[in-house]
């Protein structure tokens, strides 16, 4: 999984839906036909599900009184919500028309960076803050616009802004720690995910980066302690059960390790990743017919994979299956030839088929490709000897 895909990610999607709907306080309000439609948009604030059902408050509000601002802007928000950005867009001016309010102009900048027009949403941000400087929500917005143009400092800068006037907002900080995390400055990225995590106990995100984190930094006890939390959290999620099995085998806690490996292979059943990871770790506990089902398996999801089949072949040799694991290793360096551990596995292979020359030039090419391969050069140095189990491991990662 690419961790600045995952980062982005969840930067993006905490401010977009930050946007709550608001209740009706128009002057106009109290007067008949528009306390009914006034009426009519809380019982949508109500729901708040961005459903059809709420829009359908929405409308009919409109229809009772068009000058009613907060039924445009409701809608739009709703129908942000399910996608459907265009018809967000036109809502969200027609509220603004009638009032130019500085909640209408932050949701028509959500809406149109949601549509890549980051220049115009950075223009409706500016303006909010032209009136209002302290506006929290608009350096918040401010900020994603930054980020999305590439100016991370700024970006930074608009946060802090943003803290400084509500040190306590729980989504300046998680973006906050995000952007920091990207400028490498991890010390400063793991305090403002502790932040969040003490602001919003609940919060899955700032629980399941700074668990990962901290493992890249070396915190395993508190890695440990922070991702079971997320995984409490949310037990299906197989991203996190992913990150758990590394933290318990860097802790040595095999047991455990074996725990979330299985739990991701029955989370996730049409993943080459975790059919893998699974089928690896039984390898190393000896269960090797099992060991070779899962990673044919996941040859089967993903016959792409260098790294996979390699394992494969890997536990056909353990299993005995020689002539299955040779077309294996080899379909292995097929796919990929810059895979020292597939050419080592392969030697290894050929070694013990009575192939000793053509094993010495698969290992040759491993170190080649990797001179710090240990396991090829003590298996060039005629002892059958695999790589680490830990190595197959993480490059599936």
């Amino acid at each position: 999984m690419s961790r600045e895909m995952s980062v982005r990610a969840g930067f993006l999607s905490l401010f977009l839906w930050a946007l709550l709907p608001c209740a009706a306080t128009s002057a106009s309000a109290a007067e008949p036909p528009c306390s009914e439609a006034a009426t009519l948009i809380k019982r949508g604030v109500a729901i708040g599900d961005g459903s059809e059902q709420e829009m359908e408050f929405y409308r009919k509000a409109e229809e009772l009184c068009p000058k009613m601002p907060e039924s445009h802007f409701n809608l739009g928000i709703a129908m942000q919500r399910r996608g459907q950005l265009n018809g967000a867009e036109d809502e969200l001016r027609k509220a603004i028309s009638i009032k130019d309010e500085d909640k209408f102009r932050i949701g028509l900048a959500s809406v149109l960076l949601q549509r890549g027009e980051v220049s115009a949403s950075k223009d409706q941000y500016e303006r909010v803050l032209q009136r209002e400087p302290a506006d929290v929500e608009a350096l918040q917005g401010l900020a994603l616009v930054l980020e999305k143009q590439g100016k991370i400092h700024e970006a930074v800068d608009s946060l802090q802004k943003a803290q400084r006037h509500a040190p306590n907002n729980p989504t300046t900080a998680f973006n906050l720690a995000v952007l920091q995390e990207k400028l490498k400055r991890d010390d400063v990225a793991i305090a403002e995910y502790r932040r969040v995590t003490e602001l919003q106990p609940k919060h899955f995100l700032a629980h399941y980066y700074l668990g990962l984190l901290l493992t890249k930094t070396g915190s395993i006890t508190e890695a440990r302690r922070v991702l079971e939390h997320a995984a409490e959290l949310k037990p299906e999620d197989v991203k996190v059960q992913l990150a758990l099995a590394e933290v318990y085998e860097r802790s040595g806690d095999e047991e455990q390790a074996g725990s979330a490996l299985k739990r991701i292979a029955v989370l996730a059943p049409t993943s080459a990743v975790a059919q893998a990871n699974f089928g690896l770790f039984l390898l190393h506990r000896g269960e090797l017919e099992e060991s070779v089902s899962r990673l044919t398996v996941a040859s089967t999801l993903d016959p792409k994979s260098s790294h996979i089949w390699s394992a494969l072949g890997h536990a056909q040799i353990e299993a005995g299956q020689l002539a299955d694991a040779e077309q294996s290793l080899r379909q292995a360096v097929s796919l990929d030839p810059s895979n020292p551990n597939a050419h080592n596995n392969l030697g290894v292979l050929l070694d013990r088929t009575g192939h000793p020359d053509e094993a010495r030039q698969q290992f040759a090419e491993a170190l080649q490709l990797n001179p710090k391969l240990e396991a090829a050069q003590k298996n060039l140095e005629a002892t059958e000897t695999w790589y680490p189990l830990t190595s197959i491991f993480k490059s599936l990662r």
